[in-house]
């Protein structure tokens, strides 16, 4: 009898097993166009006004003009709406590799001229994952 209720107990706890749910995850593929920037450019001003007592800070953030350099290390996309995204390190390396490597990207570089591009990647947060530069 014991091997009975084994013999169909297997199966079952197998099915079991077998009919459980896998989770796919599915990743947001974008692509953004713009100029590239240096990281540095983006800059943070503080405008601080009292009132009674009480102290009312503003934060107001912006993008100055700052070309890409041979020596940039973080790197992030102005678009032409103005709207600022920045890389993750991955990223950045992928961009210094091609500052070195792109003799196009090196004569503009060298003029500071804009270097306009496309990025394939996914938003996570206020980073852009790079997939590919084009």
């Amino acid at each position: 009898m014991k091997k009975l209720a084994a013999l169909f107990a297997v199966p079952i706890f197998a099915g079991y097993l077998c009919a459980q749910t896998t989770q796919t995850e599915t990743t947001t593929t974008t692509n953004v166009n713009g100029t590239l920037v240096d990281e540095g450019c983006r800059t943070t001003h503080v405008k601080s006004t009292s009132e009674n007592a009480d102290t009312k800070t503003e934060t107001n953030r912006w993008i100055t003009e700052c070309p890409v350099t041979t020596t940039s290390t973080s790197f992030g996309l102005l678009t032409p709406e103005g709207k600022y995204v920045r890389f993750d390190d991955a990223g950045n390396a992928r961009v210094v590799e091609m500052v070195k490597s792109n003799k196009n990207w090196t004569a503009y570089i060298g003029e500071h001229k804009p270097i306009k591009v496309r990025v394939i990647g996914s938003p996570n947060g206020d980073i852009l994952v790079v997939k590919e530069i084009k």
